[in-house]
């Protein structure tokens, strides 16, 4: 009996593995098929799908391991309903390197600098460093805008309103006029700086963390998109949008015809020090000029990495 018994063993241990993997690859398709759901909660996996998408990869290879077809075909399906969106959205907008001998090179950088956040000469030196031509922040507290001041001999024209912890703010070479819009039910700030020959647009709406304020984060998107749609110029949208590529709510603003830059929506911003679950929510998109390249920057003490933009305006 026991001789039997230890014949068995491989068998049994290969019967449970493909439990196991039949197990997780059903969970996987449950999981894609409620991202597929264009609110919440289908809003909090979209983000995560190139993680889904790993997953489904080590599925698919593990299956061909054990030399099931059929385990193997429900692996490839698994994999094509994570992984279709992703390329789909990737696939949707010409991505285009910066090269300024075709234009104005513009360079803009982008913090989540996060309200409690106290790390503020971190913060300051990476703004003075990089030297670009524009510094947007997101979470600009009051304490923050008042550090911020520090950036006066670099940036000499800024528009910096107290909106609580969810300000935004805008540091810049030139000057330009500002209008400040409240969004969605929480009246989230948008910030619109006109520059004469184009528009930037700071925003920073509220993350789809349940349902009410995932319907809040596509309100707010909806409405900036409306704007942007509307603009004559070229216009550059920067922020935390709590939001990848992917998310549904971008869709408005891809249909505005926006494009990003080479290096973005594959790139890890947030939560800083957790690459494995690391996505990209901070962004540099823009219409009317050459998407340009985008960097991801050093940690500034804050849950998001900043982000930094090299574009070409046209001439």
């Amino acid at each position: 009996m026991a001789r039997y018994l230890e014949l068995d063993q491989p068998d049994i241990f290969r019967r449970n593995t493909r439990f196991l993997v039949g197990l997780g690859l059903s969970a996987g398709l449950l999981i894609g098929l409620i991202s597929l759901w264009p609110h919440w909660p289908g809003d909090m996996i979209v983000p995560f799908r190139l993680q889904l998408v790993a997953l489904a990869v080590a599925g698919l290879l593990i299956s061909l391991c054990l030399a099931r077809r059929a385990l193997v075909g429900f692996a490839a399906l698994v994999l094509m309903l994570h992984a279709t969106p992703v390329a789909l959205r990737l696939m949707q907008r010409p991505v285009l390197p910066a090269t300024s001998d075709t234009g104005r090179p513009l360079s803009l950088v982008f913090s989540n600098v996060l309200a409690d956040n106290r790390d503020y000469g971190r913060v300051i030196g990476l703004a003075e460093g990089e030297d670009a031509d524009l510094f947007a922040a997101a979470e600009t507290s009051p304490a923050w805008i008042e550090q911020l001041k520090a950036l006066s001999a670099t940036y000499p024209y800024s528009y910096a309103p107290d909106a609580g912890i969810f300000g935004v703010a805008l540091y810049a070479r030139r000057p330009f006029t500002p209008t400040l819009y409240r969004l969605g039910r929480y009246n989230m700030t948008l910030l619109r700086a006109d520059f004469g020959d184009y528009v930037v647009y700071v925003a920073h709406p509220m993350p789809p963390a349940n349902a009410r304020l995932s319907e809040d984060n596509r309100l707010y998107i909806t409405d900036m998109a409306r704007r942007v749609a509307a603009e004559t110029k070229p216009v550059i949208v920067t922020g935390d949008l709590n939001a990848t590529l992917w998310s549904g709510s971008l869709g408005p603003l891809m249909r505005a015809r926006m494009s990003w830059s080479v290096g973005s929506g594959l790139r890890h911003t947030w939560p800083t020090g957790r690459a494995l679950l690391g996505i990209q929510i901070d962004h540099v998109l823009t219409k009317g000029l050459r998407a340009g390249r985008l960097t991801v920057l050093r940690d500034v003490g804050s849950d998001h990495l900043p982000v930094r933009a090299d574009l070409v305006l046209p001439r």
